[in-house]
């Protein structure tokens, strides 16, 4: 039986619901929506509106939290030995472990205050499970501990911005069909500059042709080798490089907006934001918060009634911001209502993530969003 029906026996389910489907549309590249010929991109053709956790879809003017003062983000990094974190997301503060696998992570500084009147959390960053290779501008292989074999990654760096600053870490995960180039679209090309000026690095994985009919595992299963990817190339590009631990971002469109979504949560112990372009929570999923102490913020877009494909991207947003409302975590949502696409609002995103720093204790959009947001978008 292949890895993904044994890993996932809903998408057996949805095979012989759908049919045969048909081969993706998605054009490859960095075209400007994404979309195949028939103006719908990526993760299916037939459409099918899953229940969402909640059974019915949040009331967006309860979604945000009460106003309060932004507080400031932690960037302390103390010694490893003295605390690890586990894969289950739980840590020990001795040295022990309580799972099969540890990360190198970072601990509290208690010195500082958060606002909200709990104790800001800091990053819990990943250490290397292999020998890195070397980070470069272009495409790298990655090979960490726990996958079967090398995992292709498109790496956006400039190595002498670099060598001066600690810069923002922005992951991108593409869509059905899609490629890392769908990157330039996503964040685009004047974001993607911005951050390589500032010492960063985008991040754009290859998908796992054994993933199945999706190009990430978690959109149908439990497997997590798509993360354990993740982590190994931050904590390659933290140890040659340097990274700006407290500016760690996920992104993605459509199949690869649903995997952005699991990513934040599941990936919370170092992912200070997310901005799922047509993405959330299907089929009533409740992934487990890696470290539910981290208030991270969610920028979540879709494209309205739609944006279907397989499935309802509305709904599935919504159940995603459900989501996070439960956990205390800021979000809102952004309805664009062009349908399954890529909006024209990157340099918005940009901003959402350098706005919203790891640790930063609440919203600084906690009252109102910035006036040059999409009006589409709101609390």
């Amino acid at each position: 039986m292949p890895r993904v029906l044994a890993c996932s026996p809903l998408l057996l389910l949805l095979t012989v619901a759908c049919g045969e489907l048909e081969a993706p549309t998605l054009t490859e590249g960095g075209d400007d929506t994404s979309t195949g010929a028939d103006g719908t991109d990526s993760i299916g053709t037939t459409g099918l509106t899953p229940p969402g956790p909640t059974g019915e879809p949040p009331d967006p003017s309860t979604s945000s939290p009460d106003p309060v003062t932004t507080g400031a983000p932690v960037t302390s990094e103390p010694d490893p030995a003295t605390t690890t974190t586990t894969t289950d997301g739980t840590s020990t503060t001795d040295g022990s472990t309580t799972g099969d696998a540890t990360t190198d992570s970072t601990t509290t500084d208690t010195s500082t205050t958060s606002t909200t009147g709990v104790d800001p959390v800091a990053p819990e960053l990943p250490v290397p499970t292999a020998d890195c290779p070397d980070i470069v501008d272009g495409d790298v292989d990655f090979h960490p501990a726990g996958l079967d074999g090398p995992r292709d990654v498109r790496i956006w760096v400039d190595l002498d911005a670099a060598e001066q600053a600690d810069g923002p870490v922005v992951f991108y995960w593409h869509g059905t069909g899609g490629s890392p180039q769908e990157a330039l679209t996503g964040i685009g090309d004047l974001g993607i500059q911005e951050i390589l000026d500032l010492g960063g690095i985008v991040i754009a994985p290859t998908h796992d042709p054994m993933a199945g009919i999706f190009p990430w595992w978690l959109v149908l299963s439990e497997t997590d080798d798509d993360l354990l990817l993740a982590d190994e190339v931050l904590a390659c590009a933290r140890e040659q490089i340097g990274v700006d631990a407290s500016r760690i971002y996920t992104l993605g469109f459509s199949a690869g907006g649903l995997h952005t979504a699991q990513m934040s949560i599941r990936r919370s112990s170092y992912v200070a934001a997310a901005a799922p372009y047509s993405g959330g929570l299907i089929f009533g999923a409740m992934p487990p918060f890696q470290n539910p102490d981290n208030k991270f913020a969610a920028m979540i877009f879709h494209g309205g009634p739609g944006d279907v494909v397989v499935v309802g991207f509305e709904q599935a947003s919504k159940d995603y911001a459900a989501y996070l409302d439960d956990n205390d975590d800021f979000n809102f949502l952004c309805n664009h209502g062009g349908g399954h696409s890529i909006p024209d609002a990157q340099d918005s995103v940009m901003q959402f993530f350098f706005d919203h720093p790891y640790g930063v204790g609440a919203s600084p959009y906690a009252r109102d969003l910035p006036g040059d947001f999409p009006a589409y978008c709101a609390i």
